[in-house]
């Protein structure tokens, strides 16, 4: 359970790291959606007036345009008040049991682990994501476009 989350964890953070930005403002107003009541019924209801009036909208459209634009010259994302994963930093993912991974973007696009005291490289070929550890290579899973 905890190797398919770290490497779901991974494929995520390789395949979403473009410079775009990490639309902050939209996500938070979405996973409060999600949670906003225990009935799955009403919180899609809610998904649908949020399209509808257009909060979804108006808040991807802040992201884009604004926030997005001071996370790229700052470096920090104001609503999240995380930083941009450009080459060299590096940040730290649990999963729901308390396992942890430690992520550091490199420069080539891959992707340096430490989970578990076990320490690898994650990279992306073609439509696969690949783990590259002591000369070894092992296909993780692939991407479905």
């Amino acid at each position: 359970m905890k190797k398919i989350f770290v490497a779901s964890a991974i494929a995520s953070s390789v395949l979403l790291s473009g410079c775009l930005g990490q639309n902050a403002l939209f996500n938070k107003v979405q996973d409060w959606n999600a949670s906003a009541t225990n009935e799955k019924f009403v919180n899609q209801g809610i998904s649908f007036a949020f399209w509808f009036i257009p909060v979804y909208g108006l808040t991807l459209f802040a992201d884009v345009i604004v926030l997005n634009s001071v996370e790229f010259w700052t470096g920090t994302n104001p609503v999240s008040g995380k930083s941009a994963k450009v080459a060299g930093t590096s940040e730290t993912v649990t999963d729901g049991m308390g396992n942890t991974a430690t992520l550091t973007y490199n420069a080539d696009g891959t992707v340096s682990v430490v989970a578990n005291e076990e320490h690898y490289t994650l990279v992306r070929r073609g439509d696969q994501l690949v783990k590259l550890q002591e000369g070894e290579q092992q296909v993780m899973g692939s991407f479905v476009l």
